[in-house]
């Protein structure tokens, strides 16, 4: 990207082999079946990390049309579509066994259709949503494609449409991400309604993330042409951060 940023060596991440990509793409096939239920009990603040996202969406007037950016089993999706149940909703999502969980979900749902794509270099086209989301889907690009990824974003929206990202982010400093980690360890590790196996899953998903600071995400996002990048809720590393065009 023409205009990117420079960040420090600790954030930044190597392009994606393909052998890390089918390693991801097999963990998250693998817990389709569960993952929503594990969701909750992963997320510490899994009401207001959603509830956030929302909220922030009422800045747009009306909403017709939503993208979704790495859907999985469609979570995300199910909380606007109840919120909006009359926008048309489009969840992308390159691993297919996730998808599929969202085509059971919305079965019959005329107004939702689904793109088994890669997300990161799929193409959008211009002026066409009211707003996009996405939830604990872009922490696994690198940061190269993240930057690309907010370029096709602030393409693919329309005027007065707002980027809603729910994500997972690095700490600012080593003593800030040790924080971050240990808590969510912590929090997974003393929940009582997952399975050792399911800790353990947890815990090696998290080794193929490639997350980045909340600030130069900020910075990125102005630097594609959106504005008002801010962040709007965090607890430790979980965020929900947005910019409008």
């Amino acid at each position: 990207m023409s205009n990117s940023i420079s960040i420090n060596d600790r954030t930044k991440a190597p392009f994606r082999g393909l052998g890390v990509l089918e390693e991801i793409q097999n963990q998250f096939n693998a817990v389709s079946e569960k993952y929503d239920r594990q969701r909750r009990f992963l997320i510490p603040c899994f009401d207001d990390f959603y509830g956030t996202a929302l909220t922030v969406s009422e800045e747009v007037k009306t909403v017709k049309n939503i993208l979704d950016v790495g859907a999985g089993t469609g979570l995300m999706s199910a909380f606007f579509h109840e919120k909006y149940p009359e926008a048309k909703i489009t969840l992308v999502d390159l691993y297919s066994a996730m998808l599929k969980k969202a085509e059971e979900r919305f079965e019959g749902n005329e107004n939702i259709s689904f793109l088994n794509a890669d997300f990161a270099t799929v193409d959008l086209p211009e002026n066409n949503y009211d707003l996009v989301v996405s939830g604990l889907a872009i922490h696994h690009l690198p940061n190269e494609l993240k930057q690309q990824l907010f370029g096709k974003i602030a393409t693919t929206l329309k005027p007065g449409g707002w980027f809603i990202n729910a994500d997972q982010v690095l700490g600012e400093t080593d003593l800030a991400e040790k924080i971050y980690t240990e808590n969510w360890k912590n929090h997974v590790q003393q929940n009582p309604n997952l399975t050792e196996e399911e800790k353990q899953s947890a815990f090696e998903r998290i080794k193929v993330d490639i997350m980045a600071p909340l600030k130069p995400q900020l910075e990125w996002l102005e630097m594609v042409g959106l504005k008002n990048a801010n962040c709007y809720y965090q607890y430790y590393n979980f965020v929900v951060f947005a910019a409008n065009k």
